[in-house]
């Protein structure tokens, strides 16, 4: 990957070069699904990975743990790593596979950490999909509570933000990665005591789930909270719907086309734009777009053109000494299909 820009008139994404986070190469691990990042304090946050079986299915297993860092100068530099609890009773009982896809900080402090849990049977141990569970520091990391199932039903949190005191997260309630039954359904959670507890506050009324898989979400600066979803049967069309009441009700609109594609795509907003990232069509190429509205969306950049299981991400918005820039995350291969480092990029708009 190399440096690389998406040119507007108005304003241009600018992408650093990019470096590793996680040698797993070096002590011979991989990672997969673990890319959790949140900011709990100024120019403090946690970030999590997942250290995972190098052989297990060539290394896209999620067989293993999760392990924690904390920078304190906004990504300069990191702790040395911490095993989550959590996950590593559970590795080491033999019940399941721990993954944490996505994190929320509290105006308390307090971190939420939702846990994705699958059984290990299954050589990728990431199907198929238990209850999720929740696990909370009010400590600022140091100490993890005991876990306690947030939602009653089989799934995958892909989501989770923070607005206004409340945790809002994102299920697709299948136990399997495709949608192809009527209850396979996208229902909002959410939870008004800093993680305590989580109630349903809706199901999105999309009219077809099947095939449907990956998801995200974003409020846009008027406070509409926009849903977008992955269709398998076609790549370039993201399912659009938004909520005008924070997650209560929906209107489903027409899909938002994505030029490139796009498989477990990411969300984020920076400096009056909306980024947009993941994998591209057909699980080939990292691919980047923007947009002004969080609808229309820009023909996109490739950032990596590796073919194979990389390229799941995460980011987080943070400020160093040049101003505002998204950190990402991600994957990316460093031997045969699937054996993967965790990588960081910064991601700055200029105008």
């Amino acid at each position: 990957m190399s440096y690389q820009e998406i040119k507007h008139d108005k304003y241009s994404v600018i992408f650093e070069e990019p470096e590793v986070y996680v040698d797993n190469k070096a002590r011979k691990r991989s990672g997969h699904m673990t890319h959790a990042m949140v900011q709990f304090a100024p120019d403090t946050y946690i970030n999590f990975n997942a250290n995972c079986s190098p052989t297990r299915c060539g290394g896209h297993s999620v067989y293993g743990w999760v392990e924690y860092r904390f920078s304190h100068d906004a990504g300069k530099t990191y702790t040395e790593p911490r095993i989550f609890p959590y996950s590593w009773e559970s590795f080491l009982n033999g019940e399941w596979t721990i993954s944490v896809e996505k994190a929320v900080a509290c105006d308390d402090g307090t971190i939420v950490a939702l846990c994705l849990r699958n059984t290990m049977l299954d050589p990728v141990c990431c199907e198929p999909w238990l209850t999720p569970m929740c696990v909370r520091s009010l400590d600022g990391g140091q100490t993890w509570t005991e876990p306690y199932e947030c939602i009653p039903h089989n799934g995958r949190i892909y989501d989770a933000v923070y607005k206004d005191g409340v945790i809002y997260a994102m299920i697709f309630c299948n136990e399997h990665f495709l949608g192809n039954k009527p209850e396979h359904v996208y229902r909002i959670y959410t939870s008004s005591d800093n993680g305590q507890s989580f109630t349903e506050a809706s199901v999105i009324p999309y009219p077809d789930t099947t095939r449907r898989g990956y998801c995200c979400m974003q409020f846009d600066t008027a406070g509409r909270l926009h849903a977008y979803t992955y269709n398998e049967a076609s790549e370039r069309e993201m399912d659009h719907a938004y909520s005008d009441d924070n997650g209560k009700t929906w209107t489903v609109t027409e899909p938002c086309y994505v030029e490139k594609g796009i498989r477990n795509p990411q969300m984020a907003y920076i400096d009056g734009v909306y980024i947009l990232h993941g994998r591209g069509e057909n699980g080939r190429d990292f691919v980047f777009y923007s947009s002004e509205d969080a609808v229309h969306w820009d023909e996109g950049v490739y950032l990596g053109r590796n073919p194979g299981g990389c390229y799941y991400s995460n980011t987080i918005h943070l400020t160093d000494e040049k101003g505002n820039f998204l950190l990402v995350q991600y994957s990316d291969l460093y031997d045969g299909w699937a054996r993967v480092n965790n990588m960081h990029l910064r991601l700055r708009i200029v105008r």
